[in-house]
């Protein structure tokens, strides 16, 4: 081979090395192209991704905005419903505030001639408030909590107010010491009528004025068996009072038996308890006619008395037997009646016993006093003091 080919065949294979090298070099630039294109389709993809769930949480969070501003609305709105009257009488005891406190402010600088002066209004305007929102605190708490101290300290610091705006008014003329003394407890008189005080309905005055009597009454009661009860002593000295059941009227501040209705049963005596015991446990003893009957401690009471069962009789150390319902023999059946006799004989046979122990005058004894010492009822009383008189019968 002559040296041209040679030249030919170098200048062959460097060329074809040559294009080798320039198809690697663009191979390589074309996986480098695919890869970031790769890469920059994957970046677009997460960024849209995070777009819409940024989109999604900023209208979740829009929608939630504006329940809750939604809500806020109702809210305010149905306050605003509820407390139309609350609204309106604050907004008078704002105005009349300012400005009763401002004259106030300016009057106690001149009268004192010290700024000190121009604290005069936390005297006479924020006193009187303070006791008026004492009022409103309190009866929140406990509406039957009394509230007369606080009242009270709200009319002797709204007198105080309206004489001081009056007085400072007065140098201007009658009617100038009039309007100021008004407008400074319009406020206050505004808050005590319609929200210190507010109205009740005509049934809850009623029921109200119906409950206080009746616990009026029943004190009462409880006071006058107080005063007519009588002291038992043990031998160690110890003294307990014990009072007469029955029915009683309250005249001058005394109890007066009075005779219960024939037709209508009496509360139950031991024996119908001791049977509702054994045939209903689970039910409480049975309290008669629902009418009231004097307890051991004074007040009213609808079962029996608790008695001391260590003895079989009266004695000196040991009171009668007492019971809660007047004996009437033969009111109700025959076992009733049976009953009845039998208990009306026993207080025969008690009569006899107190008679002989001279605890019981034949000649001076009353039904009343009959009735305390055997602590029975008024009818069986009469019977008895009946028997007492005409022994023939």
């Amino acid at each position: 081979m002559s040296w041209q080919d040679e030249m030919r065949a170098n200048r062959a294979a460097k060329a074809e090395a040559a294009r080798l090298q320039q198809q690697t070099e663009t191979g390589n630039d074309i996986a480098l192209m695919h890869a970031a294109g790769q890469e920059a389709r994957a970046d677009r993809e997460l960024a849209a991704d995070l777009a819409a769930k940024a989109k999604d949480a900023a209208d979740a969070e829009r929608v939630r905005r504006k329940g809750v501003r939604a809500k806020r609305r109702a809210a305010v709105k149905d306050f605003a419903k509820s407390h139309v009257v609350d609204g309106l009488i604050y907004a008078i005891a704002v105005v009349s505030f300012v400005m009763a406190a401002s004259a106030m402010a300016g009057y106690g600088a001149t009268v004192y001639d010290s700024p000190l002066g121009k604290l005069l209004p936390l005297i006479t305007e924020l006193g009187m408030w303070a006791f008026a929102v004492a009022v409103l605190a309190a009866r929140s708490k406990d509406k039957t909590r009394p509230v007369w101290g606080y009242q009270a300290g709200v009319w002797v610091f709204g007198t105080l107010a309206f004489v001081t705006n009056a007085v400072h008014g007065l140098a201007r003329g009658f009617d100038a010491g009039l309007i100021m003394g008004v407008v400074s407890v319009a406020g206050v008189i505004a808050h005590q009528l319609a929200i210190a005080t507010p109205p009740r309905p005509a049934a809850q005055r009623a029921a109200d004025k119906l409950a206080a009597a009746a616990a009026a009454k029943t004190n009462a009661a409880a006071r006058a068996a107080l005063k007519s009860a009588t002291a038992q002593v043990d031998a160690a000295g110890n003294a307990r009072l014990t009072y007469a059941p029955g029915t009683y009227e309250i005249r001058r501040s005394r109890l007066v038996a009075v005779e219960a209705d024939p037709d209508v049963p009496g509360p139950p005596d031991a024996m119908d308890v001791a049977l509702a015991a054994l045939l209903n446990p689970d039910r409480p003893a049975p309290r008669g006619d629902g009418g009231s009957v004097l307890g051991s401690d004074g007040g009213v009471a609808t079962a029996e008395a608790p008695r001391d069962d260590t003895t079989d009789g009266p004695g000196p150390d040991r009171p009668a037997p007492r019971r809660t319902a007047p004996d009437r023999p033969g009111k109700s059946g025959g076992g009733r009646a049976v009953r009845d006799a039998a208990h009306f004989a026993q207080l025969r046979t008690r009569l006899a016993e107190a008679v002989a122990a001279g605890d019981i005058d034949p000649a001076k004894a009353s039904i009343y006093a009959i009735a305390k010492t055997l602590h029975c009822g008024k009818p069986a009383a009469k019977r008895l003091h009946a028997e007492l008189r005409n022994p023939q019968d």
